[in-house]
């Protein structure tokens, strides 16, 4: 915890040094969320199989699910979600056109469902 997947259609250009874009988006989750970096685990999937709007053949996407613990307040969310957007911005500014939807979301994780190893890495940093 937290996760975040990123997720880009393939008819967008495969997207290489992404380690320095979860960084910063680690860094976000740390000092806007006040979660430990160590327990970040981010990922990128690039979808090959998609269907965007009307299917036309420029239209593209590209989504992040940035998911941690519940309980943490709206302004926290919506500030780690624009931040988050802002660097997606940068790392697709050279695709950005009326054709490219770009989406954030983020969700609490409910610990009543959630179990991770090792023991005590759930924490917040406070």
């Amino acid at each position: 915890m937290p996760h975040i997947i990123l997720e880009y259609s393939s008819n967008l250009p495969y997207r290489t040094g992404l380690e320095k874009y979860f960084s910063r988006i680690h860094q976000v989750l740390e000092s806007v969320g006040g979660i430990k970096q160590e327990n970040c685990k981010s990922r990128a999937r690039v979808a090959e199989d998609f269907y965007v709007g009307n299917g036309d053949a420029a239209n593209a996407f590209v989504h992040v699910n940035v998911s941690f613990v519940q309980g943490r307040d709206h302004q926290v969310k919506q500030e780690i979600g624009k931040q988050v957007l802002s660097i997606l911005k940068e790392l697709f500014h050279d695709v950005l056109s009326n054709d490219l939807q770009i989406t954030v979301q983020i969700e609490d994780i409910l610990m009543d469902y959630y179990s991770k190893y090792p023991a005590g890495t759930l924490g917040y940093q406070n």
